[in-house]
């Protein structure tokens, strides 16, 4: 087994103070996927924003996804809207990572899937007088975005935590 690190403790703690959220509502679960983007794709300060566009493109597409369910669903059964509205919409995801600003693909993907997870079982706020898709929106992409500054936090409380006690002598 590998000693344990400032990072263990750094991650472990930011995990705990992010529960916080769940008092407004924000799926916690989908920040912690936002999280382990952040360090799956390299732990740099320059990922969050290269995430930017590949959250919203995945998020928008998964909205997209259940228009298209709905619509689909007025005159076919409910699989086959969801299987004709899915494979449109994937299509379409796999065309935007041509486009360099759409990649992360990892960020593409699980943006679309949070959404299509997270709506279906209603795990965002609901505001009143806004559709229940752009509440699904703005909370779970908002979510994984947040997920990604907290795994920026993460790294840069045990950087400051290492240059303290490099300071000190221990």
């Amino acid at each position: 087994m590998k000693k344990l690190t400032s990072l263990d403790f750094s991650v472990a703690i930011l995990a705990g103070i992010s529960c916080l959220f769940m008092y407004l509502s924000v799926p916690v679960w989908a920040l912690f996927i936002g999280w382990a983007w952040y360090f799956t794709l390299g732990a740099s300060a320059d990922l969050i924003a290269k995430s930017i566009v590949p959250i919203l493109t995945g998020a928008v597409l998964a909205v997209l996804a259940f228009v298209l369910i709905d619509a689909f669903g007025a005159f076919m059964p409910s699989m086959a809207a969801t299987i004709a509205a899915v494979i449109i919409t994937v299509f379409v995801l796999m065309l935007t990572l041509k486009i360099p600003a759409c990649n992360p693909s990892l960020v593409s993907f699980n943006a679309y899937s949070c959404i299509f997870v997270g709506y279906g079982a209603g795990e965002y706020m609901s505001i009143d007088g806004m559709p229940p898709l752009i509440n699904a929106l703005i909370w779970i992409a908002g979510a994984n975005f947040i997920g990604m500054l907290f795994g920026y936090a993460s790294v840069k409380v045990t950087q400051i935590f290492k240059s303290s006690k490099q300071m000190g002598g221990n």
